[in-house]
């Protein structure tokens, strides 16, 4: 036990005198956490300023810019005939997008030459482009749908037998949890604990670095060279980084989340009991990294590569059922694939911890795997 002190003592103040891994490990990722919940913290954009270039100035094209006008998402004050002015009110920011009616348009329509109308969007900040598009998509979808129902009532039929033939499948979508089908809450749950994971990974790997370009794991890890010494080392030494990233990971569930509105639907205190071998199996993780990490700037360089595939890899913005079999094995050696599944069950589907318990098994063997790793690291290079 006087041991296990000493390297918790000892892990602690070298991660407090090194201003590069307290400020990546701490403060980095509070500021990214709170930083990008702002970001998507306006779920939905209502009155958004965009353009409506009319230049075939027809009944039919008055009636579309009228079907725009009453959609909530946009506000289309700005009405022209020149595209290139358009344009210009787009590059300087005053509007975010522009929809072309063309010329001809209602002639085309009336030829069945199938007409298009363009669509301009922002792609800047992507809540803009969706809301531009999908309102826009809609609206333009709504009234081909009126005219194809006219032009069968024009053929004879009544209205409920055009309706039927126009539109034979009625589709009507009830989302379940993201109810206003809103980013930040579709993605933020999943970027809190890759950004944990990430940033964790790069402070650890940081100073493993630095240890080993000033040789330093033989004198700071002596008991390592024991038999069981080396568990002694791992233990505290990881005890340290596992006590930050929970305090971190309370912040997030207890502060940030309700401060921006994210729901939480599960029991929060089950959600942060889940995450504790998602914690430990990243805390691991870095020490078998130790490997990898000659100097301290090699933490930043292998870990960043690996985060946009993490991302892809917990299935939320691919799914994990189109993953070949061999990239499915892989992605469970990642702690955030299982993390973030059982994070969203809990916070987002409002799933009980009995019914992650099976996912919260398999983390805590991902942590098994990494811990002996960890401990056969630590003992190889205190004997170099």
């Amino acid at each position: 036990m006087i041991e296990f002190y000493k390297y918790f003592k000892q892990e602690f103040k070298l991660i407090s005198s090194d201003k590069a891994v307290l400020s990546t490990y701490l403060f980095t990722t509070v500021l990214i956490v709170i930083f990008y919940s702002y970001m998507y913290s306006n779920e939905i954009i209502t009155k958004m300023p965009a353009a409506i270039v009319d230049q075939d100035q027809s009944i039919v094209s008055h009636e579309i810019t009228r079907m725009l006008e009453a959609t909530p998402q946009l506000d289309l004050d700005y009405k022209s005939i020149n595209l290139l002015d358009a344009q210009d009110r787009l590059k300087k920011g005053e509007i975010r997008g522009i929809i072309l009616i063309p010329q001809q348009f209602s002639r085309d329509l009336q030829k069945n030459n199938h007409p298009s109308i363009s669509i301009y969007c922002d792609a800047s900040y992507m809540l803009y482009y969706k809301q531009l598009y999908i309102s826009a998509v809609t609206t333009i979808k709504s009234f081909g749908y009126q005219i194809g129902i006219k032009n069968m009532m024009s053929q004879g039929l009544t209205k409920d037998q055009a309706i039927s033939v126009t539109q034979p499948v009625k589709g009507i979508s009830y989302p379940l949890y993201n109810i206003n089908g809103g980013y930040g809450t579709f993605l933020m749950p999943m970027v809190f604990l890759i950004a944990l994971q990430i940033l964790q990974l790069s402070a650890m790997g940081t100073m493993s670095g630095t240890q080993r370009e000033r040789n330093k794991l033989n004198n700071l890890f002596p008991l390592a060279k024991k038999r069981l010494g080396s568990i002694i080392v791992v233990l505290a030494r990881g005890s340290v980084y596992f006590l930050i990233s929970l305090f971190i990971t309370i912040i997030i569930i207890g502060f940030v989340m309700k401060w921006f509105t994210f729901p939480v639907r599960g029991n929060p205190f089950e959600a942060l009991l889940f995450l504790v071998p998602f914690i430990l199996s990243v805390t691991f993780l870095g020490f078998t990294l130790l490997n990898f990490f000659k100097h301290r700037e090699d933490a930043l360089m292998v870990i960043t590569i690996f985060s946009i595939p993490s991302l892809f890899l917990c299935g939320v913005s691919w799914p994990t059922i189109a993953f070949p079999e061999w990239i499915k094995c892989i992605s469970y050696f990642i702690p955030t694939t299982l993390g973030v599944k059982g994070f969203l069950e809990i916070t987002q589907f409002g799933a009980t911890f009995e019914e992650v318990k099976s996912v919260w098994f398999q983390l805590w063997g991902v942590t098994a795997f990494y811990f002996i790793l960890a401990v056969i690291t630590i003992r190889k290079f205190v004997y170099i």
